[in-house]
């Protein structure tokens, strides 16, 4: 094989392989948009529902809780492959969360000292 062809065969690849991961990362980012409710049991009142708004803010994923007891920001959302990751504080606690977004919902694990809580994510329709 010439080198000619061998440049184009590689750069062909190259861009195949870009378009692929540019779709598949839209993708996963287009779940993690709007309002969704959330539910946690076996928190002390008012901390167990309310509603998480996810939205794009300079390139990063941000998300508002609010709840009845106030609003919290959770900002620095990492992800790793499906699963998303971030802390916030609560009260001067430190709580922790992990979610993987699914077609219809959000599943996950709070973490707030020493303990590992259940939550669920819907979408709010609007």
């Amino acid at each position: 094989m010439s080198t000619q062809i061998k440049f184009w065969f590689t750069l062909f690849c190259l861009f195949c392989g870009l378009s692929a991961f540019a779709q598949n990362t839209t993708n996963n980012t287009t779940t993690l948009k709007g309002t969704w409710s959330y539910s946690v049991p076996d928190v002390p009142d008012g901390y167990e529902k309310g509603t998480i708004e996810f939205k794009q803010v300079e390139d990063k994923l941000t998300a508002t809780l609010k709840n009845v007891n106030g609003t919290y920001t959770l900002r620095d959302i990492k992800r790793d492959n499906q699963q998303f990751t971030s802390t916030f504080y609560v009260d001067g606690s430190e709580v922790g969360i992990k979610f993987s977004p699914q077609t219809d919902k959000i599943t996950g694990i709070v973490k707030v000292e020493g303990y590992e809580l259940p939550i669920t994510l819907t979408p709010v329709k609007e």
